[in-house]
């Protein structure tokens, strides 16, 4: 068998770059040199931050989808499990089983009065009392794939959608994802005073250690005892 080769002589030219090209290629590199610990992964948003970004969501249903995320501080997974069976309305509680962990341990999570209300308006609305709390078009449960989907447009919508680094295979890491909003919970509610103890049991942390790292992010909190001490 014969082959046949044919080569090409190509001229090199110098590649030009705009301005802006540059730019990201250095915003890339950057975020690629991005520590990648625990504590570096940890976004959440500010107060101001939430309050924009639920001002930009307009669907009632991806509303209470994205409420009770923060609310409660659960694992996108958990959510997209979720069962109305699983939900206490009378009390204001959400059972997790143990199956639906990950940490393979179950535990009873609350959540608020407002988006407890509007869950039950959801559920009015589609005539459901009992199957995965959250449905598909296709009537089955919704995908931990289309939560993020649903926060990404809503987040890049309000303006706070960007990326701060690259994994192993080069794809974006977004500041916005489900695991945002359950950070956002954890420092919101050590903000607001809520017991360090009581935040670790409603996230499903089995160390309180982990629970501490989100105490040491919130510089308003430090801020908050001095103005309150009028220290100067």
């Amino acid at each position: 068998m014969t082959y046949t080769y044919v080569s090409f002589t190509f001229q090199e030219k110098p590649q030009k770059y705009s301005p802006k090209i540059q730019q990201k290629d250095a915003q890339k590199t950057k975020a690629k040199l991005i520590p990648k610990t625990f504590r570096d992964s940890i976004k959440y948003l500010t107060k101001d931050e939430w309050q924009t970004f639920k001002e930009n969501i307009d669907s009632f249903r991806d509303k209470v989808i994205i409420t009770l995320l923060y609310s409660s501080g659960v694992r996108v997974a958990e959510l997209s499990l979720m069962k109305i069976e699983h939900v206490d309305f009378a009390n204001g509680f959400i059972r997790i089983p143990k199956d639906n962990t990950k940490t393979k341990e179950s535990r009873t999570v609350r959540i608020g009065k407002e988006v407890l209300s509007d869950l039950k308006a959801v559920l009015r609305l589609e005539k459901r009392k009992k199957g995965y709390l959250f449905r598909s078009r296709q009537g089955g449960k919704l995908t931990t794939r289309r939560i993020e989907q649903i926060l990404h447009r809503y987040g890049e919508k309000a303006g706070i959608q960007k990326v701060y680094a690259y994994d192993k295979k080069n794809r974006p890491l977004y500041t916005l994802s489900p695991h945002t909003l359950r950070h956002t919970h954890i420092v919101h509610a050590l903000l607001d005073k809520v017991p360090i103890t009581a935040v670790q049991k409603q996230v499903g942390h089995k160390r309180l250690t982990t629970t501490q790292i989100y105490a040491d992010l919130a510089p308003e909190q430090v801020k908050e005892a001095y103005d309150k001490a009028e220290f100067e």
